[in-house]
């Protein structure tokens, strides 16, 4: 995939990619994993396969519970997310596709390390969070997070039996760049 001076950087900033990325020589990995998910379906990107894959777990864990067979399919999906937003395979623009702007990456990557320490360094309080992240991720990546305002994070509103129930997107204070992506999770009724 060429991508021309005057395009949309492939970062996902908006842009030019000569104002932006231009000397970073992006590198598109390919992937044997996504070549062969695109070879079974034509309309494969990488956003609709994350934003799908987390609205089945978030289903499934609102509907059934916690089980291991669920908890397998949390840890394959944080697995796949950080290998490859570190690889770079989910930017903006991708050689498959539309894949996710900065801000949607921050938080998947906030996703996967919050899934990572609940259910592998057994986070109690971690685990207590997964069922409000998840609803916010699958609606969040559903509606998509524009670019238009620095988004520092998000704070998550559940019910007393843990699930969301509201949730405000926080902007950056300041000037630069935000480096994560913060979730607060309150439960109604708690200040």
């Amino acid at each position: 995939m060429k991508i021309g001076r005057n395009d949309p950087c492939f970062c996902g900033s908006g842009k030019k990619y000569k104002k932006c990325c231009i000397d970073k020589d992006p590198k598109f990995v390919d992937s044997a994993k996504f070549a062969e998910l695109r070879k079974a379906d034509p309309a494969f990107s990488p956003r609709s396969h994350y934003t799908g894959r987390i609205a089945e777990l978030n289903g499934r864990l609102q509907e059934e519970g916690r089980s291991e067979a669920l908890d397998a399919g949390l840890m394959a999906l944080a697995g796949d997310l950080l290998e490859d937003l570190e690889s770079g395979r989910l930017h903006a623009v991708t050689p498959y596709g539309e894949g996710f702007r900065p801000t949607e990456r921050r938080l998947l990557e906030a996703l996967a390390n919050r899934v990572w320490s609940g259910l592998v360094l057994g986070g109690f309080e971690e685990q207590d969070v997964l069922r409000p992240l998840l609803a916010f991720s699958a609606e969040a990546l559903k509606q998509g997070l524009g670019e238009e305002a620095k988004i520092a994070g998000a704070v998550l509103v559940t019910d007393e039996a843990g699930g969301l129930t509201d949730w405000t997107l926080t902007p950056l204070e300041g000037a630069g760049e935000p480096e994560g992506f913060e979730l607060d999770v309150e439960t109604r009724g708690q200040q």
